[in-house]
C-alpha cells in the first residue's frame, strides 16, 4: 500500500463528509491507496459511507470520543500505507494535477515529509485557477525547514512517512487542544528528508460552528491551558534531546518554542485577558522554561517588534490595545 488518507470525523454533517470523501475519490489516484474515516464517537456515526462509496478503498473505524489527537493516532495505527496524509472531514482536496505531482515526488525522491500548499476559503464554490509549472525545492531535513520557517500547526499540509512515525513513536497527545503543534514539531525534528512543493492540493474551509470557532469562556480557558501544557511538553522534549542534537535541530526546536511563546501571548490577548494577567501567566509558566522574557532572535521584523513590546509592562499594555479580541473562526 502506497498511501493512507486518514479523515478524523466527529459530528460533522453528512454533506461535508461526503464532499471530503468525494474529492479524494474524484482524484483518481493511480498508486495503491486507502481512505480511513476514523469516527471519534459521534452521536451518529457515518455508517452510510461504506454503502454510499461502495467499490472504493474506504473503511470506517469507530472509536470512543477522545478528541482529534486520539482519532489521528488510531488512523496511524490502522494505516497500511507507506505514506500518510490527514484530511479534515470539513475540508477537501482540490485537483488531480496537484496530487499527481506530489505522488511523483514521493515515488522518485522518497522524502520522509512532503509539504504542499493550501487554500483558505469560506466559499468552496470559488477556487483559484492554477496554471504554469508546479515547482519543488531541494531536499533538506525537517529540522532545517523548521529552523528557517514558522512551522504551521496543521498536520493536514503534508505527506509523511508512516515508518518514521512508528519508529520514533510519534503520536498526538489526546484530550487536548493544540495537539497538532507537538506532533508536527517532533515529526519535523526527526525527519532526515523533507521537500516543499507549491502544489496547491488542499482546501481549508472556514465555517461557523466548528470546534475552533467556539468562543465560550470556559472553552477559551481550556485552549490556553492546553497550549501551555503543549509548550511544557515540547520544552521537556527539547531538554531530553538537546545534548545529542545537531546545531540545526537545536535552532529548529528553539525557534518553534519561541514562536509558541508568541502564540500563547496572542491567544491570551485574543480572549480579552488584561495585560497584567497575560504578564502574570508568562512569568508563572514561560519564565521557568526560559521562554519569557521572549528570547532575542532575528526571525523577522515582526518578531523583534513583538518581543520588545511583550517583554515590558508598558509594551504589553500597547499590545492589549492593538490586538483585538478573537472573532470566531475555524483553525
Amino acid at each position: 500500500m502506497f498511501l493512507s488518507i486518514i479523515i478524523p470525523h466527529y459530528n460533522i454533517g453528512r454533506e461535508l463528509l461526503e464532499r471530503c470523501i468525494g474529492s479524494i475519490i474524484g482524484l483518481s489516484i493511480n498508486e495503491s491507496h486507502e481512505i480511513i474515516v476514523v469516527d471519534d464517537g459521534s452521536a451518529e456515526p457515518p455508517l452510510w459511507i461504506t454503502e454510499t462509496f461502495a467499490n472504493t478503498s474506504i473503511r470506517l473505524v469507530e472509536t470512543v470520543h477522545g478528541g482529534p489527537g486520539a482519532a489521528r493516532n488510531r488512523g496511524i495505527e490502522e494505516a497500511y500505507g507507506k505514506y500518510i496524509m490527514f484530511v479534515d472531514a470539513d475540508d477537501f482536496l482540490i485537483n488531480n494535477r496537484e496530487i499527481d505531482h506530489c505522488i511523483e515526488i514521493l515515488k522518485s525522491e522518497r522524502p520522509q515529509i512532503l509539504r504542499y500548499r493550501y487554500y483558505v476559503t469560506d466559499n468552496p464554490e470559488k477556487l483559484p485557477k492554477r496554471s504554469g509549472k508546479i515547482r519543488s525545492g531541494y531536499t533538506i531535513s525537517g529540522a532545517a525547514y523548521m529552523a528557517g520557517n514558522n512551522l504551521p500547526g496543521s498536520p493536514c499540509l503534508y505527506f509523511f512517512s508512516r515508518e518514521l512515525a512508528i519508529k520514533k513513536e510519534i503520536r498526538f497527545p489526546v484530550n487536548c487542544f493544540h495537539e497538532d503543534e507537538e506532533f508536527n514539531t517532533v515529526l519535523h525534528f526527526h525527519a532526515q528528508s523533507l521537500i516543499e512543493t507549491d502544489a496547491l492540493l488542499y482546501c481549508y474551509c472556514t465555517r461557523q460552528g466548528s470546534t475552533t470557532a467556539n468562543s465560550d469562556v470556559a472553552f477559551e480557558e481550556k485552549r490556553i491551558e492546553d497550549m501551555f501544557n503543549v509548550i511544557e511538553r515540547i520544552s521537556y522534549f527539547r531538554s531530553s534531546f538537546y545534548e545529542k542534537s545537531n546545531s540545526v535541530q537545536k535552532k529548529a526546536i528553539d525557534r518553534k518554542l519561541n514562536m509558541l511563546a508568541v502564540d500563547a501571548i496572542l491567544n491570551m490577548m485574543h480572549t480579552g485577558m488584561s495585560a497584567k494577567s497575560v504578564m502574570k501567566k508568562c512569568n508563572e509558566i514561560l519564565s521557568p522554561l526560559s521562554l519569557y522574557p521572549i528570547p532575542a532572535a532575528k526571525y523577522s521584523f515582526k518578531y523583534r517588534i513583538f518581543r520588545l513590546l511583550a517583554n515590558g509592562s508598558a509594551g504589553m499594555r500597547i499590545l492589549r490595545i492593538v490586538i483585538p479580541k478573537k472573532k470566531p473562526r475555524k483553525k
